[in-house]
């Protein structure tokens, strides 16, 4: 299929340094979307100052992360503000539908970021979105590409409902039977982190990606296994030799594990021996008054506030130090057997709707690759569903 630049169709605008010192989380001003905002494409961050209306965003607006994980979204916020290292893509060509583009997007920039050699952080420029190669068939061709993908994305969407439904569930469970931090219940004490476990930091060999350190037998866990396994996560992306192990955080099956960087809060129990890079903190040795399954879903329950305990101007990050002052509650021994006994079930529906998760986000991005190598036909979806 004929390609062409993207930058012939497209205009790009890079957000603003806005001053940090107007930024505020208590609702005055504009919510300012930053690097994290761009997805779940919500803001908690709000600026108060004055500002070039160019850089106003509103409702559609296509979205792209310059730094890390280089997300695409499109903005759903109402009024909002484009800050640095964020930039807003817009079709201004009558031969660009821009749904077409939005489904486009990702792929390309997941290309750029597989191909590029970062060596730390990476970063992305508005040339190189410019230079991007688009297919780009005819407008009603280009239509009925993204109402394809448009369905297949319902569908994974519904699935995800569904899996955060049964999380909300754990969580209510947790919460009527344990209550909050800041009022326990069942005569829970509470209790520093750090009296209940021995809080470690995990660590990497360096240079990423040496042989001598990476590609053995020995997994290494990475959010991206959280994200796909949930609670129970067996580590599948990225490995270690032995003596890579050595120079990293290996961890017994069993522990509880959470991230510190990136997936900030998020919270997993290895289902296999493993070893943990340093975006993460592993709880070894948990008391015996501590199930790992209360402890897994205390993290889950106090996550948004864990995190804001969290500093970074662009990227959140807890400290070892700000970890081991978590407070947790302990409640008696006989009622987290009960809430363990009550999860199972709903761990067990969970796992399910997992699957079937896994099962469309395979589904969209087979449609997805075939759209834009010119393969999508008018029974794409049917065919592959099945």
């Amino acid at each position: 299929m004929k390609t062409v630049p993207l930058g012939d169709h497209v205009e790009i605008l890079s957000g603003f340094a806005f001053k940090s010192e107007r930024f505020n989380n208590d609702g005055r001003g504009l919510p300012l979307v930053r690097i994290r905002d761009v997805k779940p494409a919500t803001s908690q961050t709000y600026y108060d100052g004055e500002y070039d209306r160019r850089f106003l965003l509103s409702d559609g607006d296509l979205l792209v992360g310059m730094d890390g994980e280089f997300n695409c979204a499109r903005w759903a916020g109402g009024n909002a503000l484009l800050n640095q290292r964020v930039c807003r893509v817009r079709a201004v060509s009558k031969f660009l539908y821009e749904q077409y583009l939005f489904w486009f997007l990702p792929k390309a920039l997941k290309d750029i970021e597989q191909k590029s050699n970062f060596v730390t952080v990476k970063h992305l420029s508005a040339k190189q979105i410019n230079e991007i190669e688009i297919p780009l068939p005819p407008m009603e061709e280009q239509k009925r590409i993204a109402a394809i993908l448009d369905q297949a994305d319902e569908l994974r969407r519904k699935r995800q409902r569904a899996l955060d439904r049964l999380n909300q569930l754990g969580q209510a469970i947790f919460i009527e039977m344990f209550g909050r931090v800041g009022s326990p219940r069942d005569g829970s004490r509470i209790t520093p982190l750090d009296e209940i476990c021995d809080l470690v930091r995990g660590s990497s060999p360096r240079p990423q990606g040496d042989p001598r350190f990476f590609g053995g037998p020995i997994p290494r866990l990475m959010i991206a296994d959280i994200s796909r396994d949930g609670m129970i996560v067996t580590p599948r992306i990225d490995s270690l030799t032995e003596e890579g192990a050595t120079k990293s955080r290996p961890m017994p099956a069993g522990s509880v594990v959470m991230a510190v960087s990136g997936a900030v809060g998020l919270p997993a129990i290895l289902a296999v021996d493993a070893c943990i890079h340093d975006g993460f903190v592993g709880f070894r040795d948990l008391r015996k008054c501590v199930l790992p399954d209360f402890f897994y879903w205390y993290l889950v329950v106090n996550r948004e506030a864990n995190r804001a305990q969290g500093a970074g101007a662009i990227w959140v990050n807890l400290t070892t130090e700000q970890v081991k002052r978590f407070a947790v509650p302990v409640p008696k021994f006989e009622s987290q057997l009960e809430f363990a006994s009550r999860m199972r079930v709903v761990l067990g529906q969970s796992e399910h709707s997992r699957a079937a998760l896994q099962v469309s986000e395979r589904l969209f991005t087979s449609l997805q690759h075939r759209a834009f190598r010119g393969e999508l036909t008018a029974s794409s979806l049917n065919e592959a569903a099945v």
